[in-house]
């Protein structure tokens, strides 16, 4: 009989209803994690992650794209801003950060796209939450856990998840989004974009540009 959904979401403490291959997944999901969480500054090296960025100039520019479509959308449909400032969050934390250090580290050239792919698609940002503050600590010292918004009282951090759940409740339950969540989210991205990423590039000797091309400085 298929699983139920629940099940299958279910955390590792409820292992016995999951399927064989569910576990090994989750297994193999919090191994990644953990040769990450202790590899990130120990086995990895500024060159390696710089290198990345130079080989895939434009992965930040699908961020850049989506950035603005949801701040001109922010008037119009604060749902629809929610929902892509969101996307924006997750794709820079994820995809344009978090990627390309596991990428650096699996030796083997062959699938480390392949397996840095499935890592960061199939993981939420809280089991990152310590690499990430691990990355921009080293590489650009800034201090993720801590980091706020001028003028916020709550971090970065809380922010992010409040505007995650705020989206998930307008996604899956047709929650009305105000306004000012709306700009919250915009405001939480904008920081997310042109300080954490550009703050890490900076250190990288890479700049950001308005289209979300990176390069090294004075190479535009």
């Amino acid at each position: 009989m298929p699983q139920a959904a629940s099940e299958w979401n279910s955390n590792l403490g409820g292992r016995g209803m999951d399927m064989p291959e569910d576990i090994a997944r989750e297994e193999w999901f919090a191994e990644i994690h953990e040769s990450i969480a202790a590899e990130a500054i120990s086995g990895f090296t500024s060159g390696r992650l710089r290198s990345y960025y130079v080989q895939n100039p434009s992965i930040a520019r699908n961020v850049f794209a989506i950035y603005r479509e949801a701040k001109s959308a922010v008037s119009v449909s604060p749902t629809a801003a929610l929902v892509l400032f969101t996307a924006a969050i997750e794709v820079t934390l994820k995809t344009t950060i978090l990627k390309p250090v596991i990428y650096g580290l699996v030796h083997n050239e062959s699938i480390a796209d392949l397996v840095s792919d499935l890592v960061v698609k199939n993981n939420g940002l809280d089991r990152f939450k310590d690499v990430l503050s691990k990355i921009l600590g080293q590489y650009s010292s800034l201090d993720l856990e801590n980091y706020r918004v001028d003028g916020h009282e709550k971090t970065v951090w809380d922010e992010i998840t409040l505007v995650q759940k705020a989206r998930n409740a307008a996604s899956h339950r047709a929650d009305p989004v105000t306004e000012e969540m709306a700009l919250l989210a915009q405001k939480v991205a904008a920081v997310i974009i042109t300080e954490l990423l550009q703050g890490l590039l900076n250190e990288l000797g890479l700049e950001l540009h308005k289209d979300g091309q990176i390069a090294a400085y004075g190479a535009m």
